[in-house]
């Protein structure tokens, strides 16, 4: 796509950390030819930024969009909020390799975008992104979970040396051909299931590279450190170098106290030679599957199983009764945030506590139905973490912004979202502005993730770079997206291009898309 314009008297920030400068900037053929003052027009269309910050298109860095994408190509609640590229894959579910022992189980846990995967390999899954050519670039780690059902399926065991070797022979051809790491989330199914001596041999395979590892560590509360120590000690065992750990917090009140341990882990880490490095959502309440929250026995039950179990009346009844045991403070810190039963629906956005209050039904009860009704669909948010870590923890030099979020419509067609799937990178500026420079800021969001992903013409404004750019104001720059109503689009992004093209414009999606999948080798 043929498109020459220069965008005229903005305020420039590259991407680099330096000061920001008065100037222009080119762009032809999707790639910026040049950055500087006074750029010729000539044969170009003009675009006026006065008042106006230039920077590189955002890089969420923690991003789920796998299969939305083919549902809903546009991606409003992403590209609305100055992201370009998304990187995906995360928590260890990945949509490849896709083997009979996987196949049907991602198709249901993804049904409600009716999109049916008839990939098995990251090179094929790249073809079909390409085909619908999405708003915003995407990339891929290869995640456990999914490479480790390919080979075993979803049963509580443990792997021999014969199937890690399998799955480390379907991770180098997935990091061959275009995956952009590798990443865990041991508190999933199969994922939990794993031994230190499967996690270090698939480590191994990885160490050849130079991508990185990112891992949900397997505790983000009362084992953090424990969790934190393991994903360090397994690295170095496998000779692996780069760390990059998901959504990093410190979950629940008795273990806010932990974060200065946190930092000195990683501290010791990094003095020891790793690359560490970690992302977060600029909000205090995380989101994830409803079922992620159970109790044992049921949180070793792949959403498949616990469906299948549900159905059947006398484990519903022993199911609602141990649900009953929780302590009532669960139930107040518990959001029910989308899912297709339709009797629940009213209460989105609310508490189970108070949901359950309003309809005159047990918090218990009403997690229970909604789980028998919609097993893996069903999505809640979790109270439980500290505005004042969340600060020290963006604040940190080694932590970009990610929004762990799938992009989804306006219309809630495909579920709700948290908050964070449309404001995330506007938040994540304005948490920060008080005590950082927004040249540093703009940084952490645009060429930090590009070093830890390497993405070699992303993240900054230079010559040569591909031509993903947001324009935004600074003085209006905001947020507005609630519990109540997520999709609310944030305010001050005023034109973002991807590969040199105009796709969204004061609150407008143009039509016009330009995104790929992002092809990573070493």
């Amino acid at each position: 796509m043929n498109t020459r314009f220069v965008i005229k008297n903005a305020m420039i920030m590259d991407g680099s950390g330096r000061s920001a400068t008065g100037g222009d900037l080119s762009v032809e053929n999707g790639k910026i030819t040049a950055v500087g003052k006074s750029l010729p027009v000539t044969g170009f269309e003009t675009i006026d930024a006065k008042g106006l910050v230039l920077s590189p298109g955002f890089i969420d860095a923690h991003g789920h969009s796998d299969i939305s994408l083919f549902a809903a190509p546009e991606a409003p609640g992403k590209i609305s909020q100055g992201i370009t590229t998304e990187i995906s894959g995360n928590c260890g579910l990945s949509v490849f390799p896709v083997t009979d022992r996987n196949r049907e189980h991602l198709q249901e846990l993804y049904k409600q975008y009716n999109v049916k995967i008839n990939w098995r390999n990251v090179d094929d899954y790249a073809e079909e992104m390409d085909r619908i050519k999405p708003a915003v670039n995407i990339s891929s780690l290869c995640g456990h979970n999914t490479l480790r059902a390919a080979v075993m399926g979803y049963d509580e065991a443990v792997a021999t040396d014969g199937q890690v070797s399998e799955m480390s022979e379907y991770l180098r051809d997935s990091l061959e051909n275009g995956a952009v790491g590798f990443s865990t989330g041991f508190l999933y199914i199969p994922g939990k299931f794993a031994d230190r001596r499967e996690v270090v041999g698939l480590l191994k395979a990885l160490s050849s590279s130079s991508k990185p590892y990112t891992t949900h560590l397997r505790s983000e509360g009362d084992f953090l450190l424990e969790s934190l120590d393991e994903t360090i000690s397994a690295s170095i065992e496998a000779g692996n170098r780069k760390i990059h750990v998901s959504h990093l917090k410190t979950a629940g009140n008795d273990n806010w106290h932990k974060i200065d341990d946190t930092f000195l882990r990683i501290s010791q880490a990094q003095e020891k030679g790793l690359h560490v490095t970690a992302d977060r959502y600029p909000y205090i309440e995380s989101m994830t599957q409803l079922s992620a929250f159970l109790p044992s026995p049921y949180n070793k039950m792949d959403d498949i199983k616990l469906k299948n179990f549900l159905k059947e009346g006398r484990n519903f009844r022993k199911f609602l009764s141990d649900l009953k045991l929780l302590p009532e403070e669960r139930w107040k810190t518990l959001r029910l945030i989308s899912t297709s039963a339709n009797f629940a629906k009213p209460g989105f956005g609310k508490t189970f506590s108070d949901y359950g209050k309003e309809i005159g039904m047990d918090p218990a009860e009403l997690c229970s139905k909604i789980l028998r009704e919609d097993t893996t669909g069903a999505t809640a948010a979790s109270a439980g973490m500290c505005e004042e870590n969340l600060k020290k923890i963006i604040s940190q030099d080694f932590v970009s912004c990610g929004s762990d979020e799938t992009s989804r419509p306006l219309d809630y067609s495909l579920g709700r979202s948290h908050p964070r799937g449309f404001g995330s990178m506007p938040r994540f500026i304005n948490y920060l502005k008080p005590a950082m420079l927004l040249e540093k800021i703009i940084s952490k969001m645009t060429s930090l993730p590009a070093q830890i992903f390497n993405f070699y013409d992303r993240g900054l404004l230079a010559p040569g770079y591909a031509a993903d750019l947001v324009l935004w104001n600074p003085d209006t720059l905001a947020d507005t997206a609630n519990f109540a109503e997520p999709h609310s689009l944030s305010k001050g992004i005023m034109k973002v291009w991807v590969n040199g093209v105009l796709s969204y414009e004061e609150g407008m999606m143009t039509g016009k898309r330009a995104g790929k999948y992002l092809v990573c080798r070493d």
